[in-house]
């Protein structure tokens, strides 16, 4: 965020030095927490936007499914959202109004650290996992490690024209590709061995993606205000 910032501050200052480009900047809130955009036009109705947020939450409780079918269980986990998002947009305000449809690229910065403990026995990839063969089970659910596809709808002034404030709107959906990583220690009572617990983790690791599957595409919605040169 703070390279977007930068450059938002960089473009102002060229633009404020040279009247040859008309841009806009704005706040907002959302989903993903209060953000920032800079807006700059390219055409009388095709804007450039860049796009940053962020939100933190703390103390979430979710369940998560492992487990090979038939012989699943749970992991009741506290979580830690820290969510955040970059992304640059192609607006095209198809009528020469408010209205726009947009196009771009979206990284979901967002990483969420649970902790938590299985709650029944559970066979993962073949192996038996008691509850009491480990104990506290850390990890981190990533959302996505590059830029996705977005596309969306909204309503903003563009840059430039009569320029002045206005009401802006977002909603759209974004690609993403959760990841999960799993850590836990035998216990001194468990049958299991740290090798065979690292391995029934990694099958964990599997389940627990495939039961976030419904976050692969990620709604976005924000609302704000903008202000147009």
């Amino acid at each position: 965020m703070k390279k977007l910032i930068v450059l938002g501050f960089s473009l102002l200052f060229f633009t404020t030095t040279s009247h040859a480009i008309d841009f806009g900047v704005g706040a907002k809130a959302g989903l993903n927490g209060l953000g920032l955009d800079l807006t700059v036009g390219l055409t009388k109705n095709v804007n450039l936007r860049l796009s940053a947020a962020a939100i933190d939450i703390d103390n979430e409780e979710e369940t998560v499914t492992v487990g090979d079918p038939g012989a699943e269980g749970d992991i009741a986990a506290e979580l830690e959202f820290d969510y955040g998002a970059r992304a640059a947009f192609i607006d095209w305000h198809v009528f020469g109004g408010g209205f726009r449809l947009s196009a771009g690229m979206y990284r979901n910065t967002g990483a969420v650290d649970l902790s938590g403990t299985l709650t029944g026995d559970v066979i993962v990839d073949g192996t038996p996992v008691a509850v009491g063969d480990l104990g506290t089970i850390s990890g981190e659910v990533e959302l996505a490690d590059s830029y996705q596809p977005y596309l969306g709808i909204g309503w903003g002034r563009g840059a430039g024209g009569d320029g002045g404030l206005s009401f802006s709107v977002d909603l759209g959906v974004a690609v993403l590709e959760p990841s999960v990583s799993l850590d836990a220690t035998v216990t001194a009572t468990s049958g299991l061995t740290q090798a065979e617990l690292d391995d029934a983790l990694r099958g964990m690791e599997q389940d627990a993606e495939e039961d976030l599957e419904d976050l692969e595409l990620w709604p976005v919605f924000a609302i704000g205000l903008n202000y147009a040169f």
